[in-house]
């Protein structure tokens, strides 16, 4: 079976041919986990997973929702296999296993290492699939072992994508384009007056920083999703992950209106959100003289079941493209720019890690990652991380940055880069939650577009007295999207 793989694998990543189809399916999930002393967390999944064959690999994030443990979140990436029950049942049939990190809300996640084996059936209806699964959801170096029902509702989709080294051949089949913007976004959360934290004090104004990707639906209307982490104020931890529907309204040459309405979960920092469901509502004036677009607007973020209410403040900058997306109406693919990309996941290791009640100790971040590569060895980079082993379960991060990479000598590369961003939670002294990280390393190119590297730098919490020096080991792979 491990042969089949790597020879589908293998096959897809082939350098030289024309633009091919990769198959992506985003599925939502919903379960209820038993914990010690028979309480009940309901837990949201979002997975977005590519389909090689009958495997299928991708990042996976979860959320609590219902419960007391709002801001309990992990991510990681969610492999399996999977296909159909039978020729003459409307069933497919799939069989995974996620391996991640997180934790949070005070959960007895121990370490944060969490493994969910699954296996479950679906069937379409429409272009949706319903499907239920049995999930086993477990921290080994926790108390949280649970096994139950999962619920799940997917979407497929297609992509057009090709090798590193291929390029500028035609694609056989007609296709539509789709408008697509990422941004990066800073807002201001400033609670009422009754929003009181989970330990009873009012709860203080913080600071957001968010990355948020968008996708235009029919006419004006489009799709969002953005994850977000407080990086100022009193409540280092507190993440937010939301999706949701908005509306844009042209007013005059470049400028425009911006609606949006969002749903998630988020919470941690002290702050209280309840089980950690979310709702969100956002008003902006937005200027778009070309790609580049800059928004600015009020909005208002609520926890339903618990006191958390406040106002919002956020300024956008965002970057919009086009994509093509395979369709047998549409127009031929003949003119398309090719955005190289690296994506990857790594084990970091942070060597002197402080805690809170001033002990201190090693801990590893599992990260995932992905690099924009640009001219003249610039590039790039995303990435998020949580910790999995070191009695930090529940510390996260969210980091963006720039790297510059030197040009290949026997298939070897040197980089520096740096990065900031967000990241609290775990007991850790973190401060605001402002993060700040340098590293410097060594790329190793292997056969089929994949690669290895190794890094050391160092991270550090300005505002805090997390001060660490890292060690870092990953595999990726390279490969070019299309895009106009």
């Amino acid at each position: 079976m491990k042969g089949a793989f790597l020879a589908t694998v293998s096959s897809l990543l082939l350098a030289g041919g024309p633009p091919e189809e990769l198959r992506l399916r985003t599925t939502l999930s919903a379960e209820t986990l038993r914990l010690p002393q028979r309480e009940a967390l309901g837990l949201l999944g979002i997975a977005t997973t590519a389909e090689f064959g009958p495997w299928y690999l991708g990042p996976s994030l979860y959320g609590a929702a219902r419960g007391e443990r709002g801001g309990f979140f992990t991510f990681g990436l969610e492999g399996g296999l999977g296909g159909k029950l039978s020729p003459a049942l409307p069933l497919a049939w799939r069989a995974g296993l996620f391996v991640g990190g997180g934790g949070g809300a005070s959960a007895p996640q121990g370490g944060g290492l969490m493994l969910r084996p699954h296996l479950g059936v679906s069937t379409s209806i429409g272009a949706l699939s319903l499907g239920a699964e049995v999930s086993h959801l477990r921290f080994p170096n926790g108390g949280i072992d649970s096994t139950q029902v999962a619920l799940t509702l997917a979407l497929p989709t297609r992509e057009l994508w090709v090798t590193e080294n291929a390029g500028g051949l035609p694609f056989a089949s007609g296709v539509s384009w789709e408008g697509r913007e990422l941004g990066l976004a800073w807002s201001r959360v400033d609670p009422s007056a009754t929003a009181r934290t989970r330990s009873g004090g009012a709860q203080l104004p913080l600071d957001l920083a968010t990355v948020a990707l968008a996708s235009d639906l029919a006419g004006p209307t489009f799709r969002f999703f953005e994850v977000s982490g407080a990086f100022a104020g009193s409540s280092s931890g507190y993440a937010q992950a939301l999706g949701g529907l908005g509306l844009r309204l042209p007013l005059a040459g470049a400028l425009g209106l911006e609606a949006r309405l969002g749903a998630g979960v988020g919470g941690g920092g002290d702050i209280d959100t309840g089980g950690g469901f979310l709702l969100s509502g956002e008003g902006l004036v937005t200027f778009r003289p070309g790609a580049w677009g800059l928004s600015a607007g009020l909005g208002i973020l609520r926890a339903p079941a618990a006191s958390f209410r406040s106002r919002t403040l956020t300024v956008r900058l965002s970057r919009r493209f086009e994509v093509p997306l395979p369709s047998q109406d549409g127009e031929p693919l003949v003119a398309f720019d090719l955005s190289r990309w690296r994506m990857g996941s790594s084990l970091l290791t942070y060597r002197r890690a402080i805690r809170q009640n001033g002990t201190e100790g090693a801990i590893q971040v599992l990260n995932l990652r992905a690099d924009r590569l640009q001219a003249n060895g610039f590039y790039l980079s995303a990435e998020a991380g949580s910790a999995i082993v070191g009695g930090a379960g529940g510390y996260s991060t969210g980091l963006a940055g720039l790297g510059w990479e030197t040009p290949r000598w026997a298939r070897q590369q040197l980089f520096a880069e740096g990065a900031i961003g967000a990241g609290g939670g775990g007991g850790l002294r973190s401060g605001g939650g402002l993060l700040a990280s340098l590293r410097a390393g060594w790329r190793l190119d292997l056969p089929q577009g994949l690669g290895l590297e190794a890094s050391a730098g160092k991270v550090r919490a300005p505002r805090g007295d997390l001060a660490s020096t890292t060690l870092g080991l990953g595999l990726h792979f390279h490969f070019q999207g299309l895009e106009r």
